[in-house]
């Protein structure tokens, strides 16, 4: 009886450690090149682990890698313009159709001389609605831009120029500077400094040119700046650049206004927004 359950135990111990082995041979030399010994759970976990990489990897060479183009439905570049062209084709051909049918039904009501007596044109009611997949959904950025637009139109300022002075960047004019009130909202804004006050460039460009005198008294500088700016100071004092410099935003350009007629420290500035003439109290930053 002890020797029954000594080899029952014996037997149920060996069931316990079941085990694996891969073994890799030369069988032209007889030699064993490789073995792996793992118990069960280990190989299936190590499956799953291979699988889950192999997967992994197929996933990722298809979305980084030219090979997505040759999965079943995927549309090349040239292939699903065509499609959405065809889209918007086929679209305006049904649009045209309901016309045409509307049109037709509308001639064949008129010329029937049994119909009841109506008004033909409401036949033509459903051509007024669009089907819902017709026209995308309005971007978020297509709305801040909207709503951009609407914020400048309601101070009646120009809609393109505000557009482009944003990626432009705008320097104090002079120190202490102010906007004539009367001029807020003018072509041509006079600006009131203290006297002796140096002018500086509002914003980074080349001098196209120098008057000294100028025809309305004192000297006048014009400036071309990016985006489509340009800037014309009159009224000022001794230039302090060259024709044809480069001058950064914010660089003195002139020792004070000289007024010529008027009273010194006061000097006007003009601004052009691709040859249109804009209005310089919008652009400033100054009261």
């Amino acid at each position: 009886m002890g020797t029954l359950l000594q080899k029952g135990e014996r037997t149920l111990e060996m069931k316990a450690k079941k085990r694996y082995k891969i073994v890799i041979e030369d069988e032209s030399r007889l030699r064993q090149i490789a073995s792996v010994s793992a118990p069960p759970y280990l190989l299936w976990i190590g499956g799953a682990v291979a699988i889950i990489l192999m997967i992994t990897i197929a996933v990722l060479l298809i979305i980084g890698t030219p090979i997505r183009t040759l999965m079943p439905g995927y549309l090349k570049k040239g292939e699903r313009t065509e499609a959405e062209e065809g889209l918007l084709r086929l679209d305006s051909l049904r649009n045209s159709y309901m016309l045409n049918n509307a049109y037709l039904t509308n001639i064949l009501t008129v010329l029937d001389t049994d119909r009841t007596p109506s008004d033909s044109t409401q036949l033509s009611e459903i051509l007024t609605e669009l089907p819902p997949d017709s026209l995308l959904p309005t971007s978020p950025r297509e709305i801040e831009f909207i709503n951009q637009l609407k914020d400048r139109e309601q101070y009646n300022v120009s809609i393109i120029a505000p557009l482009a002075a944003d990626q432009l960047t705008i320097y104090p004019v002079a120190a202490g500077a102010t906007i004539d009130e009367k001029t807020q909202n003018a072509l041509k804004a006079r600006i009131l400094t203290p006297k002796g006050s140096p002018i500086c460039a509002i914003a980074e460009g080349r001098v196209l040119s120098i008057q000294n005198p100028a025809p309305e008294g004192g000297s006048a500088i014009v400036m071309q700046h990016d985006n489509g700016f340009a800037s014309r100071y009159s009224h000022i004092g001794t230039p302090a650049v060259k024709q044809g410099s480069l001058v950064e935003g914010g660089s003195v350009i002139a020792h004070g206004g000289n007024g010529g007629y008027l009273s010194p420290g006061v000097f006007f500035i003009e601004m052009w927004y691709d040859g249109t003439p804009v209005e310089p109290g919008k652009f400033l930053g100054i009261n």
